[in-house]
């Protein structure tokens, strides 16, 4: 094997197995189950392991000449701007990391770390809520207000693109609305109207938690551009999980 060949290959190994190391927080704390792929997590990211990964080594293959005057140099240059790379990537799923799954209304919302405008998350210093979680998306709900001012500049807001989910100062804990999540939640029967092709998926995602259909209720969630449907237990409103079925009627 020629030499330029060989030190692409180990190259491409070492930045491999760092790639992969990054991957676990993200896909793990950041943006578990579907969340990878309907929050955009896993577009993302493999945008940029595929640009620092794959760089490195092709300009590896190009360069590399043993003997080479200064190929020491070129190759730290080549490590430092491929760590450089990857580590911005790394901060913009940081930035942009769901950071809490809150119930509004009758639905859940997903929210971003980068999505709170500037002084909003101050305001909820009182309920504890003005620091986001690192370690993955926490379950909260939102109590909207009923005094008419703040429910006119909460409505205001959202026609200027921020919703009511971005009001940490409006956050409860989730124990606190299970009964309304409870109320709304819908049963599985009409989920399976909404996804005739997914049968299957449904049922089988029923027996892995071992749960009846009768226990079992589903709540719509949207994160985006993309909507999930989130299984409830029908007494206590716990979220038992996130999945990429339809929880819309679409006809």
């Amino acid at each position: 094997m020629p030499p330029r060949v060989r030190a692409a290959l180990i190259q491409l190994a070492i930045c491999a197995v760092i790639a992969a190391l990054v991957f676990l927080p993200i896909h793990f704390l950041w943006y578990p189950g579907v969340l990878f792929e309907a929050a955009g997590g896993r577009q993302l990211f493999f945008l940029i392991v595929g640009v620092s990964v794959t760089i490195g080594p092709l300009i590896t293959l190009i360069i590399f000449k043993p003997g080479k005057w200064g190929l020491g140099f070129d190759l730290v240059v080549i490590a430092i701007l491929q760590a450089g790379a990857l580590a911005f990537g790394a901060w913009v799923l940081f930035d942009s990391r769901p950071v809490y799954i809150a119930y509004v209304k009758d639905r859940y919302e997903l929210l971003r770390a980068n999505g709170y405008p500037e002084g909003m998350l101050a305001k909820a210093s009182a309920g504890g809520y003005d620091r986001l979680p690192w370690s993955g998306p926490r379950l909260i709900g939102v109590r909207l207000p009923t005094n008419p001012d703040e429910a006119l500049k909460v409505m205001i807001s959202g026609l200027n693109g921020v919703d009511a989910q971005y009001f940490a100062q409006y956050y409860v804990p989730y124990d606190e609305v299970r009964a309304e999540v409870a109320g709304h939640a819908l049963p599985i029967a009409l989920l399976r109207e909404r996804n005739p092709k997914r049968g299957s998926d449904i049922d089988r995602e029923l027996a892995r938690l071992d749960r009846s259909e009768a226990d079992v209720r589903f709540v719509p969630m949207r994160v985006g551009k993309a909507d999930l449907a989130v299984l409830v237990d029908s007494m206590r409103a716990d979220v038992l999980e996130i999945t990429s079925l339809d929880p819309w009627d679409v006809r």
